[in-house]
């Protein structure tokens, strides 16, 4: 035999089936469905008005407020080493305030430091002034045209332990006040002193205290401010007026 056998002879198929049953062509046809039908949906969902791909409303976590933000009920994480010394800076619109912070009342230095590193007390102004007394200054509702109202009893939702150190209440003293109740002191706010003050020796924590002479300089050019949510005065100004007030553009604590 002068060649090899190859089988029977097929016989040819009559068209369309010839094509339909073609393997390559029937792959090729086969793609190109595909990629027309997914070129159909994709225009359907660009002209429609639904987007199938859009989460539901429900879903979405509402972002937090300002108010929650600057709320730590669980108290300020630790951020200091209580062994060593530190500087406050507070950058004012009127100048700087340093003030050296005690080493001995840690609880009270590492809650400074801790609002101060997470902004809370930028944009808070100094909401009570009397040359007499003291400036006060550290509630977050008391921002120059915010949204709350500012009632001088604004907090990061926790106290501190009254802690006894070596200062004293005299001139220049960085004081954090008592609360009512309980024997501990406030979580934010704090009192810069204008004059010695023994009466509440062993109930409040002096923390720091203004050393730099242009601090001191700063701080005795202040006039008395109050709003008239801290006042009863017959001639207080209805609203809250902060356009002369002094106010916190952030707060820096450093080692010493």
């Amino acid at each position: 035999m002068s060649g090899s056998y190859s089988g029977p002879a097929q016989t040819k198929l009559p068209f369309p089936l010839n094509i339909l049953l073609n393997q390559k062509f029937f792959y090729t046809f086969f793609i190109v469905l595909m990629i027309a039908s997914m070129g159909a949906v994709g225009l359907s969902n660009f002209g429609g008005g639904n987007d199938p791909g859009a989460p539901d409303v429900s879903d979405v976590t509402p972002a937090p407020t300002a108010v929650d933000l600057l709320s730590w009920p669980e108290g300020p994480a630790p951020v200091i080493d209580a062994t060593k010394p530190y500087v406050a800076t507070i950058t004012t619109n009127k100048g700087d305030i340093i003030i050296e912070l005690a080493t001995d009342v840690p609880s009270a230095v590492n809650s400074f430091a801790f609002l101060a590193g997470n902004g809370f007390y930028d944009g808070t102004a100094f909401f009570y002034v009397d040359r007499e007394y003291a400036a006060q200054a550290g509630d977050p509702d008391c921002v120059v045209d915010g949204d709350a109202f500012c009632s001088g009893t604004g907090s990061p939702d926790y106290t501190l332990p009254f802690e006894a150190g070596r200062l004293k209440h005299e001139q220049w003293s960085v004081v954090a006040p008592y609360v009512v109740e309980g024997d501990e002191v406030h979580g934010s706010q704090f009192r810069i002193l204008f004059g010695d003050d023994s009466r509440l020796d062993g109930t409040e924590t002096v923390f720091g205290r203004v050393v730099d002479a242009e601090s001191r300089e700063l701080l005795s050019s202040l006039q008395n401010f109050s709003l008239c949510s801290q006042t009863d005065a017959s001639d207080c100004v209805a609203g809250q007026d902060f356009s002369t007030a002094i106010v916190i553009e952030k707060v820096t604590v450093q080692p010493a």
